[in-house]
């Protein structure tokens, strides 16, 4: 005879495991379209461009199942797909949202990371180096997204509720992320921030191929500024 609890495990299953596997197979299923417009980009820049100076190398690469990374000159557009299924935190603005409230289970979603790292961190294996966490797409079960990120991929793809997954929505998420890395430049730290160095990192430089390196260097991320300016 079944328990109260074992009844309520098989609730759980359904409620929970069985919706999270859903979201996983529509996550898997956007980032397959997400890797095959990156692939197409690259060949569109590799036709458009190469003729005009064939030394700024584009290409794509499926570096993994859950990962794929678009080269264009100095700098990686690197896509991710994470494997598990996350929530909103209560305290979180979208539970106010209608579309949450009518349908709570639409608040668990699959996540796709897209970040920005210098081209010759991933070729040097430079593994000081640090990169930019551009944008991540949100999907949940009934492949509706949104976006949150830097610059205008902050403020475009908010409407969770009417915003559907399509080729041509994730074709601008990316043109609009190679936009934000170019738009980013290497910044010469001040002379006196990297004057002293000790034998054991002038020894590490060598074995990395350079000095570690990030375009964060000389400035402050947003979520920096933000933080300095509530201490």
């Amino acid at each position: 005879m079944s328990t109260e609890s074992y009844n309520k495990i098989l609730t759980e299953f359904k409620e929970k495991a069985s919706l999270k596997q859903a979201i996983y197979r529509n996550t898997t299923e956007v980032f397959g379209m997400l890797k095959k417009q990156l692939a197409e980009i690259a060949l569109r820049l590799q036709h458009d461009y190469n003729v005009k100076d064939p030394s700024v190398e584009i290409n794509f690469k499926e570096h993994s199942h859950f990962e794929g990374q678009l080269k264009f000159s100095g700098d990686m557009l690197m896509v991710s797909m994470h494997t598990n299924i996350f929530s909103f935190d209560p305290s979180h603005s979208m539970f106010q949202s209608q579309y949450i409230k009518d349908d709570p289970s639409l608040n668990y979603c699959g996540i796709i990371y897209l970040h920005n790292f210098l081209a010759d961190s991933i070729k040097y294996n430079r593994l000081a180096d640090e990169g930019t966490l551009i944008a991540r797409i949100l999907i949940n079960k009934d492949k509706h997204f949104m976006v949150e990120g830097e610059g205008v991929l902050d403020s475009l793809y908010q409407d969770f509720a009417n915003n559907l997954v399509t080729e041509e929505k994730l074709t601008d998420i990316i043109e609009r992320s190679i936009l934000f890395c170019l738009d980013s430049d290497l910044m010469i730290p001040p002379f006196a921030q990297v004057k002293d160095v000790t034998l054991n990192q002038k020894q590490s430089m060598l074995v990395a191929s350079g000095f570690p390196t990030s375009k964060n260097i000389g400035y402050q991320f947003k979520s920096e500024i933000e933080q300095n300016n509530n201490i």
